[in-house]
């Protein structure tokens, strides 16, 4: 394996231990937050979900930028730039994540469980078909997008190495000349 391919499969590998840990964070400040505000308020959820999910995209957003792009740069207006792009990546990519699930699940269900179902159902397998279909859709095609999404913007234009952010900005500053 070449020097790139490498490289390609530790940040490959990098990113999905920092996706386990970054869900690792959700959940325990999740759950951290239900333990003691939960006894106290109906409604818990309606704050931890979000201070949970602010934490894990700051833990996200740190991991990524050190260990798996290894960016080195903490000037302010960079890193503000990466977090600011990063937070609109990821609330992107929920976005669709919400989309999708709304759609596979809503509409789509309906129509593919009239020939689904019996089929499953003649497997003999003990879970329900439509189980199945959520977990394939919801884990298997859903999460493997904006996960792939996510990557692909974060390598590509959020954490993008020094000399190509340098390429662009003289690309731009010719573009300004001319």
């Amino acid at each position: 394996m070449d020097k790139q391919g490498g490289r390609n499969v530790r940040e490959a590998v990098a990113y999905i231990i920092c996706g386990v840990l970054t869900t690792l964070v959700y959940m325990a400040v999740f759950e951290g937050l239900e333990w003691w505000l939960a006894p106290l308020w109906a409604y818990s959820h309606l704050l931890t979900n979000p201070i949970a999910f602010v934490a894990a995209l700051i833990f996200a957003f740190i991991a990524n930028k050190i260990y798996v792009f290894r960016q080195k740069n903490w000037e302010p207006r960079i890193v503000l730039r990466e977090a600011m792009a990063f937070a609109a990546a990821r609330l992107f990519s929920f976005g669709l994540d919400y989309v999708l699930t709304h759609a596979f699940f809503k509409w789509w269900w309906p129509g593919i469980s009239v020939w689904f179902t019996p089929f499953w159902e003649n497997t003999g397998l003990p879970f329900s078909a439509e189980k199945i279909y959520r977990f394939g859709v919801k884990w298997g095609f859903i999460a493997a997008l904006t996960v792939g999404l996510n990557y692909i913007l974060s390598k590509f234009y959020i954490f993008r190495s020094p000399a190509a952010a340098a390429e662009e900005n003289n690309a731009i500053e010719e573009d300004i000349d001319l």
